[in-house]
């Protein structure tokens, strides 16, 4: 086995594990967000893209625009879903509230939040299904990855419920400092990273933060090849 294959088994997501990504725009958080989201052992994953990314848009899944499309995508059997409401939908907390409930109750999911600043909060809380994900979704076969330009924007408990945390470069002191809070990874560590550099911290297998980095050569996601290397 290769070794940058080893690396990849070795920091991947669980059938019911949770993430968080960090990291500003053009670092990498995207892409490593794509290796997650289409593992084979996970089939099926649902993508909300509120802020209606151009790089998720570039992704060779099922896009739909409106929940009613989401439902019935899922009942034709679509494995791999995006969806993308219209901006100012995807600001309404009934919106959220009604997308959560839906993945709660489809089970078996893996979801990913392209970002974490666009739910809904209410004096520091999230919504009560997304919550309940968080929460118990390992015991219905759901998994989440959350990711974010603005960890301090989001509410510690969407963030300090994973097991793995992907911290690439973010622009802002204050940032810095949530993810060395959750993580122990330092200001200055953080800083110093380049594009496409990463730090990997697992909190459920003890694992100290460890640097690796994106290497975009040859990657071919319709082949499942992962490619990683230690720094």
């Amino acid at each position: 086995m290769d070794n940058d294959y080893a690396i990849w088994r070795a920091i991947k997501m669980g059938r019911a594990d949770r993430a968080v990504i960090i990291g500003k725009t053009g670092c990498g958080k995207t892409t490593l967000a794509q290796f997650l989201v289409e593992d084979d052992a996970k089939p099926y994953s649902v993508t909300w893209n509120p802020k209606g990314s151009d790089a998720v848009y570039r992704w060779d899944q099922k896009h739909v625009t409106s929940l009613r499309e989401l439902y019935d995508a899922s009942d034709d059997d679509e494995a791999r879903l995006i969806y993308t409401p219209h901006p100012t939908v995807a600001e309404e907390f009934d919106n959220q509230e009604e997308f959560f409930y839906w993945i709660y109750e489809r089970k078996f999911t893996r979801l990913y939040i392209d970002e974490a600043t666009a739910v809904h909060y209410s004096v520091g809380k999230i919504p009560r299904f997304l919550l309940a994900i968080i929460n118990r979704g390992r015991e219905r076969g759901i998994s989440t990855a959350t990711a974010t330009q603005r960890p301090s924007g989001v509410p510690m408990n969407l963030l300090s419920e994973s097991e793995h945390y992907y911290v690439f470069k973010t622009l802002l002191h204050q940032d810095r400092q949530r993810v060395e809070q959750i993580t122990g990874i330092s200001v200055e560590d953080q800083a110093n990273l380049d594009d496409h550099e990463f730090f990997y911290f697992n909190v459920s297998r003890g694992l100290l933060p460890r640097k690796l980095k994106l290497n975009l050569n040859g990657v071919n996601h319709a082949t499942s090849a992962r490619r990683f290397v230690a720094v």
